[in-house]
């Protein structure tokens, strides 16, 4: 007989439902005034050796953006069916792949900054969204711990 999900599991996938949907909808529905918004981007920009400045969200791709929301909006959906799930081989794989997401993603914010010092652990947002990360690599790992 198949186990099933814990009641800390079912919370995982309704908080990362809803974590993911918000930032996935917001990227993927606004792009550059969702960045800017948080900081990633800022308001406006200065061009280098000059008194020009120019509106930050000019350096936003919006096409990598909106990918970004829409993975998210993927994950949140998964999440929704993994919440709605009874049993562990229901959602076995899912536990993996947002485990897996979640690794790379702060892999991904980390390597710029240790790779070439970029700054942008100025804006607020890095700082969230790192611990938002570590936070569910965590959960998901210890829903992987508890199933074996």
């Amino acid at each position: 007989m198949d186990k099933p999900i814990s009641g800390s599991l079912r919370t995982t996938f309704l908080v990362h439902m809803i974590i993911a949907a918000i930032f996935g909808a917001a990227l993927w529905l606004v792009p550059g005034r969702t960045l800017t918004l948080v900081g990633w981007v800022p308001a406006t920009f200065q061009l280098p050796g000059t008194d020009m400045t120019a509106p930050g969200t000019i350096f936003v791709n919006p096409g990598i953006t909106r990918l970004l929301g829409a993975a998210l909006l993927a994950l949140a959906f998964s999440s929704y069916r993994g919440w709605r799930a009874r049993q562990w081989g229901e959602v076995a794989f899912l536990v993996q792949l947002e485990a897996l997401f979640c690794v790379l993603a702060l892999v991904a914010l980390l390597v710029p900054i240790v790779l070439s010092g970029i700054s942008i652990l100025q804006a607020w947002i890095w700082w969230v969204s790192v611990v938002i990360l570590v936070g569910f690599i965590i959960a998901w790992g210890l829903a992987l711990r508890q199933a074996h």
